[in-house]
């Protein structure tokens, strides 16, 4: 056997059981998300607030929605963006951002009393 055969089955080797770590990790996480999930499904809002609509505003509200899809539940949560004091073009820019996403709305405090009740 050449030596560059060697090397080459250890890399393979390598890649091959941090492939099986991976997916046991995920595998246990799977399960773990599983059973904190409660059984039967309410309907809940993730609430962000915002005084301005910047990038870390955009990637928590899409992040909060990835994690509802990622658990099933897209149709009972929705994301909030609670305007707590923008400007007129800064609401623009969460209303457009609300637009591309189902699931992501953008409120002040009075519309957020209305929606909760």
């Amino acid at each position: 056997m050449l030596w560059g055969d060697f090397m080459l089955e250890t890399f393979f080797g390598a890649v091959f059981v941090g492939l099986i770590l991976f997916g046991l990790l995920v595998l246990c996480y799977g399960i773990m998300l599983k059973l904190m999930l409660p059984k039967r499904k309410y309907t809940y809002y993730v609430v962000i607030p915002a005084r301005r609509c910047d990038s870390d505003v955009t990637a928590a509200a899409y992040a909060a929605r990835m994690k509802m899809h990622l658990i099933g539940d897209e149709l009972y949560g929705s994301v909030v963006v609670l305007d707590c004091g923008m400007d007129e073009t800064q609401r623009l820019n969460c209303l457009n951002v609300c637009r591309e996403t189902n699931g992501i709305y953008l409120c002040d405090y009075d519309e957020f009393k209305e929606l909760t009740k």
